[in-house]
């Protein structure tokens, strides 16, 4: 069970990771990224934008399931907007992973699970 929870958090931080630098490399030179993309401009900003706030969330573990809702709609909405593209897939079976399992280790999702756990056993004893 170990072996998976770490592989689901060595596969959010990869992702996470790579969500971000793809945004920063969108964001710091969009001409550059709108020509190699094909993505009209506001589209580019706005998948630039939404990419970096998701992978910061992954990045920390923060609600991984909702991030990876996101992603499978974002993928979703790339791929039928602009065509098959595999990094649009990538990102919607990523999301689905994490939708279904998890942030998986070192996510901030099991320490917010544990707290809200004591509050409420708390509340029920007293």
């Amino acid at each position: 069970m170990r072996t998976h929870s770490r592989l689901t958090g060595g596969v959010r931080l990869l992702c996470a990771l790579w969500l971000i630098g793809s945004a920063v490399w969108a964001l710091t030179d969009p001409a550059r990224a709108q020509a190699v993309m094909g993505i009209p401009m506001g589209a580019l900003l706005a998948i630039a934008g939404l990419s970096f706030t998701v992978g910061a969330f992954l990045l920390t573990g923060f609600m991984s399931r909702v991030c990876g809702l996101v992603l499978v709609g974002l993928g979703v909405w790339q791929t039928a907007s602009f065509g098959f593209s595999v990094p649009p897939i990538v990102l919607a079976v990523l999301g689905a992973y994490f939708a279904l399992r998890g942030g998986g280790a070192w996510a901030m999702d099991i320490y917010v699970q544990k707290m809200q756990d004591r509050v409420r056993q708390k509340a029920l004893n007293s």
